[in-house]
């Protein structure tokens, strides 16, 4: 019975990381490809950012939890295949990594996904994931807190 509580303690680590993982993959991928714009913001930047920005108490803390945000933008122009391409990898990623669906909006050629997820480490990320005709925008944002933490933060984004 140890053994097996063990090997299903290894699998639930190995699985957060494959995921953290695969999520590193896919923006590093693409952050080196000319044909899409990339932008990666550290923790450090943010946190300068809320200081000098007359941010709250309750946002400071915020944000201070947050390890980052990383932004792919592809403009595609005649290039639609590259951007199916680059949808149908993100999809795979959120089916396969326990993504939580928040917000799917479809407005004539516009869609937009908000996804969420946290594992048992309050590791936390969120994907927001923006289609228009001539134009895909992937941004994800990482930070260490719990479930609560995070709706907290996405229900103030709301207002």
């Amino acid at each position: 019975m140890k053994k097996l509580i063990m090997a299903f303690v290894a699998i639930i680590i190995f699985t957060s990381a494959a995921q953290a993982q695969s999520l590193d993959k896919f923006f590093k991928k693409y952050s080196d490809d000319e044909r899409f714009q990339y932008v990666s913001v550290g923790s450090g930047a943010m946190n300068i950012a809320s200081a000098f920005g007359g941010v709250d108490r309750e946002t400071k803390k915020m944000i201070s939890k947050m390890k980052g945000i990383k932004i792919l933008t592809l403009e595609q122009g005649s290039n639609t295949a590259l951007a199916n391409a680059f949808i149908n990898e993100l999809n795979e990623i959120v089916s396969k990594g326990d993504f939580e669906t928040v917000v799917e909006a479809r407005e004539k050629n516009e869609r937009t996904y908000i996804y969420k997820r946290v594992d048992s480490k309050n590791n936390a990320d969120m994907l927001i994931m923006s289609k228009e005709p001539n134009e895909t925008n992937v941004i994800w944002l990482s930070g260490k807190m719990s479930p609560e933490e995070l709706s907290k933060m996405m229900n103030e984004g709301n207002q």
